[in-house]
């Protein structure tokens, strides 16, 4: 059957990158220093691994052994200068570059699976579809690379007291709302 589909090589090389992009967004959420961007790393890395098994398992259902090279988990060949390093020089806009980096160099591999049509329809289909989702990450990663994860003012004593009276003006309210209904957090 590699005979008959020559890119599934380049398929297994694609699953190979989809588990080295995983393990960079780990290591970068294992490294980020504020809440926000540790969530959205690792909700960036989990997302790489739901498309790296979905690929794993279109190689498993066609007898095609999938590459398990460089499939570890993060950390693995980190050593303690590494990660000391990482933390000390950490920069958030530089880390979500080097993750915007690499999805992009992924996003080419799946464009070039896709053109050449040499794979069974239903790998193309999911393909295309891992594409998209890789272009619309990568469309949220620049956004909150320049607004979500942005340093925080500093507070001013003014600010302060303001913030205490407005959180004073609201307790009384959230007092009297005996209803029991949800109300969603927004995130500021």
């Amino acid at each position: 059957m590699k005979n008959k589909y020559a890119d599934f090589n380049k398929l297994n090389r694609l699953l190979v990158a989809s588990f080295e992009a995983e393990k960079l967004y780990y290591n970068a959420a294992q490294d980020a220093q504020t809440t926000p961007l540790k969530r959205f790393l690792n909700y960036m890395a989990t997302e790489r691994n739901r498309m790296s098994h979905d690929i794993s398992n279109e190689l498993h259902s066609r007898g095609i052994e999938p590459l398990k090279e460089d499939s570890e988990k993060g950390n693995i060949d980190r050593t303690w200068q590494e990660i000391k390093e990482a933390l000390e020089k950490f920069n958030a806009t530089v880390i979500l570059n080097q993750c915007i980096g690499r999805d992009a160099n992924n996003i080419k591999r799946y464009d070039e699976l896709i053109e050449r049509k040499e794979l069974p329809e239903g790998i193309l289909s999911l393909l295309a579809k891992q594409k998209k989702q890789l272009q619309w990450y990568m469309k949220q990663a620049e956004q909150h690379k320049e607004t979500h994860f942005a340093a925080e003012p500093q507070k001013t004593a003014e600010s302060t007291n303001k913030e205490e009276d407005s959180k004073k003006n609201n307790d009384k309210d959230d007092d009297s709302d005996t209803s029991g209904r949800i109300i969603p957090l927004r995130a500021i």
